[in-house]
Order: structure tokens, then sequence, then C-alpha cells
């Protein structure tokens, strides 16, 4: 027969057990979400590393979003993320950026000239998107910029255009970011190369589609 007494002696020495359950109901519902929950594919979203130096990624996340899908409605998801790889007390971002390109993660770079000619060593033509199509096509729009710093060899060579220089993209600043001696470019991996182009039209000429006025970051943009 239960009593007061028995339950409160069970307890006493048996909590433990409830606590343990408790803890693994929680970690396997979370597991159950975690591995359920909808994603979307590699060819409607846009991973955006900003490398070359510190970037408030919430906001330019924030800012970009709605722009990216007016321009290509198919997308579902942006995600800026920032590494700074210019921040030589931060031993442990080449690793993490490392182990993101290993996994073949991210769709659009925004990198220091120094760090794309460490991953164009073997060729640029084995790990980023040429540029040509898109320069031809208006996609991206450089009229206005020296696109030498971003011609290299594609191994053959010949050059082509495989990054555009970001130096004139002085509204970057509005997000913390310093874009001089730095390039937007595409790794060869990505899944999604026209909207990873796309975005980097947008960055190049984002003035003449009103972020200016509706930015959360305040008043900024290009020149």
């Amino acid at each position: 027969r239960l009593t007061k007494k028995k339950l409160k002696n069970h307890l006493a020495y048996s909590w433990w057990k409830y606590a343990l359950a408790a803890a693994v109901s929680t970690m396997l519902v979370s597991i159950v979400f975690a591995v359920t929950e909808y994603r979307p594919p590699d060819d409607k979203k846009v991973e955006f590393y900003v490398l070359n130096s510190y970037a408030d990624t919430e906001t330019m996340q924030a800012d970009f979003w709605p722009l990216l899908q007016a321009r290509k409605p198919e997308q579902e998801k942006l995600t800026v993320i920032n590494i700074n790889l210019t921040d030589s007390s931060n031993i442990y971002a080449p690793m993490q950026f490392s182990t993101y390109v290993a996994a073949q993660q991210g769709d659009l770079f925004l990198i220091s000239r120094d760090e794309m000619l460490k991953i164009t060593s073997d060729g640029a033509q084995e790990s980023l998107v040429e540029l040509t199509p898109y320069l031809e096509s208006g996609a991206i729009d450089a009229e206005d910029i020296d696109l030498a710093k971003g011609t290299l060899d594609r191994g053959d060579g010949t050059t082509a255009v495989y990054a555009i220089p970001a130096d004139t993209l002085t509204g970057l600043n509005a997000y913390g970011n310093d874009p001089r001696d730095s390039l937007l470019c595409i790794p060869m991996y990505t899944k999604n190369a026209d909207s990873a182009a796309a975005l980097i039209g947008l960055l190049l000429h984002i003035k003449h589609l009103g972020l200016e006025e509706n930015s959360t970051a305040g008043n900024h943009w290009l020149t």
C-alpha cells in the first residue's frame, strides 16, 4: 500500500532517476526537432562569408535579404557569417574557415586579396567561379570598377575575371567593415552561383534600389 512515508522515502533515494529521465527526454525531443527541421536546399539559399574584417552580420542580413529575395524570388534564405581572417590574434578563424571550405559551405566570399591569392594558388579555375558570363549578361554591372585585381590566370595561359574588387564599396563601413584591398568571389563548389552573383550585383549597385532610405544600418551606401 502506497503511503506518504513510502513515497517520500522513494523520492529521497530515486529522485536522480526522474531527473535523468527528464534530461534524456528533453535531449531526444531536441534531436528529433533538429533532424526533422526543414532546411532550404543548397540552390535556394545563399551563405555570404565576410572574411576581410569585422562586419555587423545581423544588420547586413536584415538589409540584403529582402532585396535578394526581390531579385531572386525562388530563394528561401540568406545567411551572413563573419570570420575575420585578417585578425592575427584570432588563431581559430583560419581553422574555422578551413573547416567550412572542406565541408563546401559558403556561396560568396568578401575576402582580402592576400587570402584570395592563397586559395587560388593552384589556379583560379580550380577554386573560383569565373565571373565573365555574369559581367557579360549584366547580372554583375562592374562598369565603373577596375577589374585588374580580380583578373587571374585560367591555368592555360589566358586570363579571366574571377573576383570583383570591393575597394569602392565604402558603404560597407556602416556595417563596421573595411573593404579596402578586398574582393568578392564565388567558390567553385557552390550550388547557387547565379544567386551569389545576384548578391554581388546588389552590393555594387544597392544605392539605386532604395536601401539608403530603408536600411536598419542608417544612412549609407555606395558612391
